[in-house]
């Protein structure tokens, strides 16, 4: 059965830090099976046939049921998670420095009115690239990724689009377990 790996957009939903085992819930409210959590429980890895889209909003769904609001959730196949590790623009960087490289994992492309205003926000030492696939990597430089005017201005809805980020070193991990999920 193919895998697929949602990605919450918030683990603190209507002021409730989202548990391990109830993320994992969700999933399973949503039909899926052999759910994992990666993490801080915003990243799940997990077994069904539906769509990503229609997993987007079953899982949505399932949060406003147990949170009383939903949080956006990113949803991507197998191989739409390996495209985007190959669309690295930063391989060298995230060697070296992955918590200064940020991936965007996008629900749909970040249109383009977007990704000017996020390249206007960066400071000289930033780096902000769309891939063809319209997923978004950061690269913060000398900078401090916290101190950064990117993510913490990245006004996802207001740019035109629905996406969730993750350090390199967490994207790391997600892989490490859809390896593990992908072996015989």
């Amino acid at each position: 059965m193919p895998i697929r790996i949602a990605l919450m957009r918030s683990i603190v939903i209507d002021g409730r830090r989202v548990k391990g085992e109830e993320a994992r819930g969700l999933a399973g409210a949503a039909g899926a099976t052999d759910v994992r959590s990666v993490g801080a429980t915003g990243n799940l890895l997990f077994r069904s046939r539906k769509a990503p889209a229609t997993l987007e909003r079953d899982l949505e769904a399932a949060c406003a049921r147990l949170y009383g609001r939903p949080t956006e959730i990113v949803v991507k196949t197998a191989a739409e998670w390996r495209a985007l590790l190959k669309a690295n623009p930063f391989p060298d960087r995230t060697t070296t420095s992955p918590a200064r490289v940020l991936v965007w994992a996008m629900r749909d492309p970040l249109p383009d009115q977007g990704l000017d205003q996020l390249r206007r926000r960066a400071s000289a030492e930033e780096e902000v690239v769309r891939t063809r696939t319209g997923d978004i990597y950061m690269w913060f430089g000398g900078a401090d990724p916290n101190a950064s005017k990117l993510p913490s201005g990245f006004g996802l809805k207001a740019l035109g689009a629905v996406g969730t980020n993750r350090n390199w070193n967490t994207v790391t991990k997600i892989t490490a377990v859809l390896d593990g999920m992908e072996a015989p």
